[in-house]
Formats: C-alpha cells, sequence, structure tokens
C-alpha cells in the first residue's frame, strides 16, 4: 500500500509539472506593443497578417531566447493582446502624449536614411507610402542583425534615457513638427469638453534646420456656439509681443510659423 501511495504522488507530482504555465507580459513588453497599435488598428483585415508579423518579428529581436513551440505561444499572447486592446482604441481614441521609447525605434533614428533607402531600393515603397510600414520591421531588423553588440547595448540604454528624461532637439523638432497641432487641439477640446473651457494657444519651437517659429492654435468656432478668436480679434495687436518675447527665450530671430 506504502509504494502505491508512493507511486500515486509521483504521478500527482508529474501531472502539476506538465500544466502549461501561464505567460504574461512584461510592463516593457507591453509599452512595445502599444507603439504598435496605430498601426495594428488602422491595418485592413486583409493586411493585419502582414503587419503583425513585422510586429512579431521587432518584438522577438529583444525577448529572452525560447524553442519554436515556446514562442509559437508567445505570438499567440501577443495576437490577443493587440485584438484586444485595438477594440479599446477605436471606442476611445485617447491621445498619448510622450512615448515609450523602444532600441528599435533608437537604432532607426540612428540609421533613419539607411532604412528608408534600403526600403525603397528593395520593395519601391515610397516614404510615408502605406506600404512602408510592413517592410519597415524587416529593414531595421536587417541594420540591427549588421550592428555590434556594443551598439545594441548603446541603443538600449539610450532607449531608457529618452524614455525617462527626452530626446535629443533634432528629434524634439521632428515631434513639434508632427505632434505639436495635434496636442493643442486635443488639449482645447478637452478643455472645453471638461471645463467648459475656452483656449488660445501661443506656442513657439525650433524646427529641424534650427530656426525659431511661433504661431498660434485656435479651435474655439469648433467648439459649441463659440466664435474664432482669430477673426473676431485683431491678432497683430498680440502677435509682435510674443515674438518680442520667443526672441528673448530663443537668443535669435523667430519668425511667424503660419
Amino acid at each position: 500500500m506504502a509504494r502505491s501511495g508512493h507511486s500515486t504522488q509521483l504521478t500527482s507530482g508529474r501531472h502539476r509539472a506538465c500544466q502549461p504555465q501561464t505567460q504574461k507580459l512584461t510592463e516593457n513588453k507591453i509599452s512595445e506593443l502599444k507603439n504598435y497599435l496605430p498601426e495594428w488598428t488602422s491595418a485592413k483585415r486583409k493586411e493585419k497578417r502582414a503587419v503583425f508579423t513585422a510586429i512579431a518579428r521587432a518584438a522577438r529581436l529583444f525577448a529572452p531566447k525560447v524553442d519554436q513551440a515556446q514562442w509559437k505561444k508567445r505570438k499567440q499572447i501577443y495576437k490577443t493582446w493587440l485584438f484586444n486592446n485595438r477594440k479599446k482604441k477605436e471606442r476611445k481614441d485617447m491621445i498619448k502624449y510622450g512615448r515609450k521609447w523602444t532600441p528599435r525605434m533608437v537604432i532607426y533614428q540612428w540609421n533613419q536614411e539607411e532604412v528608408l533607402k534600403r526600403i525603397e531600393d528593395e520593395s519601391g515603397a515610397k516614404p510615408g507610402g502605406p506600404c512602408m510600414f510592413k517592410h519597415y520591421q524587416a529593414a531595421v531588423k536587417r541594420v540591427m542583425a549588421e550592428l555590434s553588440d556594443d551598439k545594441l547595448e548603446k541603443a538600449k540604454e539610450t532607449a531608457k534615457e529618452w524614455s525617462n528624461n527626452f530626446p535629443p532637439p533634432e528629434i524634439q523638432a521632428q515631434v513639434a513638427h508632427k505632434k505639436g497641432p495635434v496636442y493643442m487641439e486635443h488639449f482645447s477640446k478637452e478643455m472645453w469638453r471638461q471645463c467648459r473651457m475656452r483656449v488660445f494657444v501661443m506656442s513657439a519651437w525650433k524646427n529641424e534646420q534650427g530656426e525659431v517659429l511661433f504661431r498660434m492654435h485656435n479651435d474655439n468656432e469648433a467648439l459649441g456656439d463659440g466664435d474664432s478668436f482669430m477673426k473676431t480679434k485683431d491678432w497683430e495687436d498680440i502677435k509682435p509681443v510674443w515674438q518680442e518675447y520667443v526672441q528673448e527665450q530663443f537668443g535669435v530671430g523667430a519668425w511667424d510659423g503660419g
């Protein structure tokens, strides 16, 4: 009987050991997947497979080494997360201020011209075109594969630095150009929606050429029954005062950015 009981205990132990382990995504991996949500959400149904393949390849670069069976399970976890969060994003399109930098994104910034040239040479896809993204991940992966371990480690350190503090001025200039107006429009609408507060924004920034530009942003005409501040008041009275202030702060001449 004792022998039988011992055998039962071993069998139970083996059974427990064979139970599938729940794999959870780390915060870093979730942050990385969030960066792909815009492409994943906007992709058409027939494009989803190619987009997911590109995402999985990029995610694997800095993932722990696993065998093929484990990697297949992990890919399914990624896909499930993307589908679940895609639905949330479609229900509520919240703007994201700032970004979580990854080593892959840093390497792209360091080698942007090379990556874009490879994509165009190999696929014919033009920068900014609809087919760019599905080729982009593979091109960055090839560039990364050619880098030394020291360069890859440097990219990891740089990603942490840019995420925790801020990226260099040339990248801030790119963000100002691409996202600045979007951020201000979102801010104006949220202040009206949440606080019933009207906002007129004056801004100034350095562009990628190092020039200082200034402008205004006004959405009041589109909010409730409001009138445009720009159309009902004389901006020319305010403009020179703001221009003078901007020039003092940046230490150089400033120009109307439109």
